[in-house]
């Protein structure tokens, strides 16, 4: 009997053990997300994906009356910017959209989950995106191809696929869910 049971142990444990990770499904990810960006903290995730060649055209949003051209003449490129509250959200009928420190949206599209895998997009531009979710907190990795990023370090201060995905994903950063009354 207690053989039987040790077997019987063993091949319950086998199986879980064999299990993929549980994977968020699309409608953990409903609601509002938030987090604070920094200029300092793009130019980061941007180096850590080797696109640091794009941060001119990628930190604009904290200069906007100035050119990628003109902030690539900086010395120091983050000066004078200061933090600015930012959020996603992501509605139960598939939208997807951005909101600016000053609550206006500044990207809209639609998205798609796939396991852990995450899909935005719109008119102009579509990314994938490893997506976690822990508690009240998100955390986005963009899929970056080496296509896009050739292509975007071909051209370096025009908008590019793989500078929106780096910003919309601020990979390093944190996401935390916020209260949405109409997400």
């Amino acid at each position: 009997m207690r053989r039987r049971f040790t077997v019987l142990a063993a091949v319950v444990i086998g199986l879980i053990a064999a299990q993929p990770a549980v994977a968020a499904d699309s409608s953990s990810i409903v609601g509002r997300w938030q987090t604070v960006r920094t200029c300092q903290g793009l130019v980061v995730a941007l180096q850590k994906e080797g696109l640091r060649a794009l941060a001119p055209g990628v930190v604009g949003d904290y200069f906007p009356d100035q050119s990628p051209q003109d902030l690539a003449k900086k010395t120091n490129l983050c000066q004078g910017a200061k933090p600015q509250i930012h959020a996603h959200f992501f509605t139960s009928d598939g939208t997807f959209g951005s909101l600016d420190q000053h609550g206006q949206q500044v990207d809209d599209g639609t998205y798609h989950v796939s396991g852990s895998t995450l899909t935005i997009s719109n008119a102009d531009v579509a990314g994938s995106f490893r997506f976690r979710i822990q508690g009240k907190t998100l955390m986005l990795t963009p899929l970056l191809t080496p296509a896009l990023k050739h292509e975007a370090l071909a051209d370096p201060l025009n908008f590019h696929t793989a500078g929106w995905m780096v910003a919309v994903a601020y990979s390093g950063h944190s996401w935390r869910h916020v209260a949405c009354g109409w997400c």
